[in-house]
């Protein structure tokens, strides 16, 4: 169990550590796509804004040249500056000689550090707008500067500046919520991960469970008929100068145990094969009628050192598609133990007939039976509901798995049904004919 301690630790680290890369990768994605979109938005309505200021500075030329400025081209003038300081868009209007001809009254840089930018529109840009990050100390700025040329060719330089630290805190922000989120998302995949792979082990914690079970019970199983051989032999070697006739009980036990353990490892190697897969279902139409009939006949002889009278009540041309050596099988294993759990003297009953869904046989017995707690334990393997009686009898305790399993490969039904000292009835519920696949 510590190998899939372990193998549980593994599967979840390798499931977080999946998805925390998966989480970086998306976070990281994101986190850039927001950033160049920020970016992206603050520099176009930068340039919007210089834009349209430029578009409006007729009225600074006209001051600047001694005119008079019509009353609408001023308050043109003025609503649009206002709204570019309600907007927190500083701004700045040069003329050639980078004399500023107007200006927001919140300036976030020095005049000759503003020159210094428009002065790079001309030796640098090759473009129509220049935009510029700056930063000062704790602050983040973006300017754009524009040059417009009017009619009479004079050149105006226009600037328009954002403080980006509300963007950059809000990035900031989003970055936390991504780690956060990171955070979160690891926290809880471990832990979701762990309760889950502990579920998904959980067959196969049973699986390496039974299979344990299945070998202790199989080494124990073993271990008798090894110890009673062994028994036997070691009075015969000892008794060098007895006749072999005289021995005969001592070997006879040896030989009754080889025996048994030979049919157990029978059954073992058939549920070996049964598990790995190999045992294949050979389907052929098979008159249960005629088999049962054929079985019988042959176990009668066993039944008869008991007194035991088997009574066959039939119907003519009950076929069913399946393994006719794996149906023989599962009938004697049924009617094996009817015998072997019987009283003397008693009847066991066969009966077969056809029903709405199908064919139905029933094995009724008037044996030991089996207490209700433990009719549904009776098909797992060397479970025997009286031990010290079934290792008399010479039982293995895998009859009822094999025919269990019999019973599953074949798509049909077994339903046990007993009371204490009573009996036991096994009804097995088969589709009829080709319909049984």
């Amino acid at each position: 169990m510590l190998s899939l301690n372990k193998l549980r630790i593994n599967l979840t680290l390798m499931n977080t550590g999946v998805l925390i890369g998966l989480l970086l990768f998306i976070s990281i994605f994101l986190y850039v796509v927001l950033s160049m979109d920020v970016e992206t938005n603050v520099s176009n309505n930068l340039k919007i804004y210089c834009s349209q200021l430029a578009n409006e500075i007729e009225y600074l030329e006209r001051e600047e040249n001694g005119q008079v400025a019509t009353e609408e081209e001023k308050q043109g003038y003025l609503e649009y500056t206002r709204s570019l300081i309600e907007n927190n868009i500083s701004y700045v209007v040069y003329n050639q000689e980078f004399k500023a001809l107007d200006q927001s009254s919140y300036q976030p840089l020095q005049e000759t550090q503003l020159i210094e930018i428009a002065k790079h529109y001309f030796s640098e840009n090759h473009e129509k707008y220049l935009v510029s990050s700056y930063k000062q100390g704790n602050k983040d700025y973006k300017i754009c500067t524009y040059m417009v040329i009017n009619n009479n060719g004079d050149l105006k330089i226009v600037q328009a500046m954002k403080n980006m630290t509300p963007e950059r805190s809000l990035l900031g922000n989003a970055l936390q919520m991504i780690v956060i989120t990171v955070l979160v998302g690891a926290t809880l995949s471990f832990i979701g991960g762990y309760f889950l792979s502990g579920r998904s082990l959980i067959p196969i914690k049973k699986s390496v469970e039974r299979q344990q079970e299945f070998l202790a019970d199989a080494s124990h199983e073993l271990r008798t008929p090894i110890a009673v051989i062994q028994t036997n032999l070691e009075v015969v070697k000892t008794s060098q100068e007895e006749t072999v006739n005289s021995q005969m009980t001592w070997i006879n036990n040896a030989y009754d145990e080889v025996q048994r353990m030979h049919q157990i490892v029978e059954d073992l190697m058939f549920l070996a094969r049964a598990d790995s897969g190999a045992m294949l279902v050979q389907r052929e139409a098979i008159d249960l009628t005629y088999l049962i009939r054929v079985i019988t006949e042959k176990m009668a002889p066993l039944a008869a050192k008991k007194a035991i009278s088997i009574s066959n009540d039939l119907e003519e041309d009950l076929t069913i598609n399946g393994d006719e050596k794996q149906m023989t099988q599962l009938l004697i294993i049924l009617l094996d133990n009817a015998i072997k759990y019987s009283a003397e003297k008693t009847v066991i009953q066969l009966t077969g007939k056809k029903t709405h869904h199908g064919i139905s046989v029933e094995v009724i017995d008037q044996g030991i039976g089996i207490p209700k707690d433990e009719i549904d334990r009776v098909t797992q393997r060397f479970y025997r509901v009286d031990k010290a009686r079934s290792r008399t009898e010479g039982g293995t305790g895998l009859g009822l798995s094999i025919a269990s399993w019999i019973v599953d490969e074949h798509q049909a039904g077994m339903i046990i049904e007993s009371e204490e000292n009573e009996g036991t009835k096994i009804i097995l519920n088969f589709s009829e004919g080709g319909d049984n696949k």
